[in-house]
């Protein structure tokens, strides 16, 4: 296998301005830079540019993937996150990391598990999944706990942590129903549907959310006047402006808006995979049981009709194509487990031998009819 990194980064509040820009484009001579985004990818060699600073500097997103193991991913938080007290357990220096912007009241949310190299399918084309994360910041923003307890999760479960002792995290609602973004951070960091499905088990409602322009307007009219031409004008001055974050911070702390629920979970990770696999057998079991009951079905109609498939299978070998051939002799075989103990249960034998008759050059017929046990081998 050989090596491949990829390094993206995106700005989404407010395009990077001159002179950060001029900083970002020193992190590498070769990447693919404008004010709304990084992109570089490596053969040999390595990324060696600051991302936290560059974070701090404008971009609003980074994603670092090598197919050898990293899975790196960190999000700019202008305010911090809404409720530390909510985000609190899933953040330590064990898991999710916090880094600090000294400067203000921003943080980086950083997600770094470990694998092993190849763990994990490879990832093919990461720049677009880096566009299907991207939701993900403002969900985080918005107080919804199922992107950080799916960090947490993939963290938890990487190589680097014990699954008889690490505990899953606390689990949020509405894990059951996930936005397109979350799903993407699942595909990232190798959360199949089974276990996904193992830990919503768990999961509370979603939380009920009232419209946000019958919230908002109230609050608006509490505010001072001088504050909301403040805000106006800088919105009017800079149509990219990280004024609304920070109204929506500001509306969060006044309001006391309800935490997003929890429900407390005493799980470890091996008992988690446990369950998953639970759930896998019963997902497999009820999908054997519906192709079981659609075969059958089949086989009932084929039965009722056996000449219409006699014809099909001609119409398709007249086709000449290797997988005409394939569907052709699929449905003989069909009919021919349809017709066992029936007064026609030769006729799938005799059109096999009419059909080899009728194109006896056609070599890839014969082998399909021979690897069913139409002819002798």
């Amino acid at each position: 296998m050989s090596e491949y990194q990829y390094v993206g980064f995106r700005a989404i509040d407010r395009p990077v301005n001159g002179k950060d820009l001029e900083f970002m484009q020193r992190q590498s001579s070769r990447a693919e830079i404008t004010p709304w985004s990084f992109d570089n990818e490596y053969h040999h060699g390595d990324f060696r540019g600051n991302a936290a600073e560059m974070l701090r500097r404008g971009y609003d997103f980074h994603l670092h993937y090598a197919n050898f193991g990293i899975r790196t991913l960190m999000i700019r938080l202008p305010n911090g996150l809404p409720d530390e007290d909510a985000a609190k357990p899933y953040i330590s220096k064990k898991t999710l990391k916090l880094l600090k912007d000294e400067r203000g009241p921003g943080r980086i949310l950083c997600v770094p598990p470990f694998f092993e190299s190849g763990e994990l399918d490879e990832l093919w084309e990461p720049e677009s999944l880096v566009d299907r994360l991207i939701p993900l910041r403002a969900e985080i923003l918005d107080g919804d706990l199922r992107p950080l307890y799916l960090a947490n999760l993939a963290v938890a479960s990487d190589d680097n942590h014990d699954p008889d002792e690490q505990s899953e995290a606390p689990v949020p609602g509405g894990l059951h129903r996930l936005t397109d973004a979350q799903r993407a951070l699942a595909d990232l960091y190798g959360l199949d549907e089974s276990f996904i499905a193992a830990a919503a088990l768990n999961s509370p409602p979603m939380p009920e959310r009232n419209d946000p322009q019958r919230e908002y307007a109230p609050w608006l009219h509490q505010q001072l006047d001088s504050t909301k031409n403040a805000w106006l004008a800088q919105l009017m001055a800079d149509p990219h402006s990280t004024i609304r974050s920070e109204i929506l911070t500001k509306f969060r702390s006044d309001q006391a808006v309800p935490p997003w629920p929890v429900n407390r979970s005493a799980r470890t990770i091996s008992e988690l995979r446990a369950a998953a696999e639970d759930v896998q057998l019963k997902q497999d079991q009820k999908q054997a049981a519906t192709a079981a009951r659609k075969r059958a079905a089949r086989l009932k109609a084929l039965a009722a009709d056996p000449m219409q498939a006699v014809r099909e299978s001609e119409q398709l070998v007249e086709q000449r194509t290797t997988a005409a051939y394939q569907q052709a002799v699929s449905l003989l075989t069909d009919l021919r487990e349809s017709l066992i103990g029936s007064k026609q249960s030769d006729l799938p034998e005799k059109q096999a031998r009419k059909l080899k008759e009728q194109h006896p050059t056609a070599r890839g017929l014969a082998a399909e009819l021979r690897r069913h046990g139409f002819l002798k081998k």
